[in-house]
């Protein structure tokens, strides 16, 4: 069972993530370089927010002015307008980028949100000691990079590890496979292909890291000499198929748009490739 309690947002009372506030930046900011800049504008924020005030007031440069910190010890920081501060009143209308607040997502949160309990608490033990601006660091944080290798490993590994304790820099040790620089969303498709609780053991050795990157990256090479991307067909996110299947197409192969039949018949494929791989790592 889940608990809403626990999320990648707000994990516990001592941080919370603020990456995506406000929605619109350069890319690549990250509030950790700005941080004493940002404390002050935090700290502003909060003494001058009036919740009974109804007016709409358009978000300047790269700061919002209802992002501020969510408790009296000035550790959480989040929005002020959240539904979740004011009895389920959403009240970010008032910033006019209220609309694309409410939508957005962080990618890495759907897959925490699928957790249990367990499984949540064992992956937030790699960030204790974090604070607001660390943990929203898409630098500092890992789990911003974890997350995206999908649910099979993220529910795999807790179970198989139960009680036992780890900081981020022993987890890396007693797994090297995720010090890889294959991209999780491009790369989940072949690893949950690959990884079992059988063969969990390959993922905790350093030879099967380098051996995967090269079989993704010749992989791609081989599949995409086969194919080309189309005018026509469905886009791609839009098939109904495994979502990690259909980043694999969309991010290793660059396939934006494909027939149902075509995307099987690439499956088929890749299941075949990467059964051959899996043999010779037995």
């Amino acid at each position: 069972m889940n608990s809403p309690s626990i999320t990648l947002c707000n994990p516990d009372s001592e941080k919370s993530c603020f990456a995506c506030c406000p929605p619109i930046r350069p890319a690549g900011y990250d509030h950790s370089l700005y941080k004493n800049m940002v404390k002050r504008i935090l700290r502003e924020n909060t003494n001058s927010f009036d919740k009974g005030d109804d007016r709409i007031v358009p978000i300047t440069g790269f700061s919002c002015w209802a992002l501020g910190y969510l408790d009296e010890a000035y550790k959480r920081i989040g929005c002020l307008l959240h539904p979740c501060r004011h009895g389920g009143v959403d009240l970010r209308y008032r910033v006019d980028y209220g609309n694309k607040c409410a939508r957005e997502t962080c990618p890495a949160s759907k897959f925490f949100d699928a957790l249990t309990i367990t499984q949540k608490t064992f992956w937030l033990q790699l960030v204790d000691g974090f604070d607001a601006f660390s943990y929203s660091s898409r630098k500092a944080n890992p789990l911003f990079n974890l997350m995206p290798w999908g649910c099979h490993l993220l529910r795999l590994i807790p179970v198989v590890e139960g009680d036992r304790r780890f900081t981020w820099e022993s987890f890396l040790e007693a797994y090297p496979f995720f010090e890889t620089k294959a991209l999780p969303r491009n790369n989940a498709y072949l690893i949950n292909r690959l990884v079992h609780l059988e063969n969990i053991h390959l993922i905790t050795r350093k030879r099967f890291k380098d051996a995967f990157e090269q079989f993704s990256a010749g992989l791609s090479v081989r599949l995409s000499r086969k194919v080309t991307n189309r005018e026509e067909g469905s886009p791609v996110h839009r098939l109904n198929m495994d979502r990690d299947f259909l980043d694999f197409l969309r991010l290793s192969l660059s396939i934006t748009k494909t027939g149902l039949k075509e995307a099987i018949a690439l499956k088929e494929m890749v299941d075949e490739q990467c059964e051959q791989f899996g043999r010779g790592l037995r």
